[in-house]
């Protein structure tokens, strides 16, 4: 373990806590523009989430209509109805994004994929980054040149990560940013399922929940045309709240 992952994991509640986790449960509001870009305003709104920690699951709470549940694993995302049958389900989720771009029209599946995996990452890092074949790197501090919000970014310590197959991820290799008290404020990937368009996700509205240190404001910027920097505005938002620790 570097050093500054075990600054991090002291920074947001400890190891020895977030090991005994069983799952997490959240109100999560979702917003942004990305979508209507890819056709499912269905999304938009706010959702009750579960991840649960002893295996990569996802369950939202009122997914796509009243009553229905998205489930989401790697292997298998369904739309399930409150007796648990499948409403809609699809097998192999990542392979039906194949060939896709930022434009590509999206179904309410594809949505739940995308949402299911980030919102596990999103809801147990940073203990995520203790997982069996996760690599994590000391990297020189650094304030990014591209930067939404630069009166934040002065010399944040920087952790290189690269996650192992087994894990569903953004993309295997991304780099998360840390304040000096070891609390994440970015991280840097570019999503396979969104055609690998570089992403800058800033992170803040840290709060304490049963012990442990979760953000609860995310706001994701993707390049401006033409190499201009960021688009001024968010392309995805997610806050969270309620949250609760199993």
């Amino acid at each position: 373990m570097t050093h500054l992952l075990d600054l991090v994991l002291e920074a947001h509640g400890g190891e020895e806590r977030w090991s005994k986790v069983t799952a997490v449960t959240a109100v999560t509001r979702i917003g942004g523009p990305m979508w209507s870009l890819h056709q499912v305003p269905g999304v938009l709104g706010s959702h009750e989430v579960t991840v649960d920690f002893g295996t990569q699951r996802t369950v939202l709470r009122d997914y796509s209509e009243p009553g229905l549940r998205g489930v989401f694993t790697p292997e298998h995302v369904s739309i399930v109805d409150e007796d648990g049958r499948a409403v809609e389900e699809r097998h192999d989720p990542l392979a039906s994004f194949e060939g896709f771009r930022t434009d590509t029209p999206w179904d309410m599946l594809h949505a739940l994929y995308f949402i299911g995996y980030a919102t596990w990452n999103y809801l147990t890092a940073p203990y995520l980054l203790t997982l069996p074949g996760v690599q994590v790197r000391d990297l020189p501090p650094e304030q990014p040149a591209l930067d939404p919000r630069p009166g934040l970014s002065g010399g944040w310590r920087r952790l290189g990560v690269t996650f192992p197959d087994d894990i569903t991820v953004h993309t295997k290799n991304q780099t998360f940013y840390y304040d000096e008290q070891g609390l994440q404020r970015r991280m840097d990937y570019a999503p396979r399922v969104t055609g690998g368009i570089p992403a800058v996700h800033m992170i803040d509205g840290h709060q304490e929940f049963s012990g442990l240190i979760f953000p609860t404001r995310r706001r994701v910027f993707v390049p401006a045309p033409e190499g201009r920097g960021l688009r001024a505005d968010p392309f995805i938002t997610l806050d969270y709240a309620d949250v609760r620790v199993g």
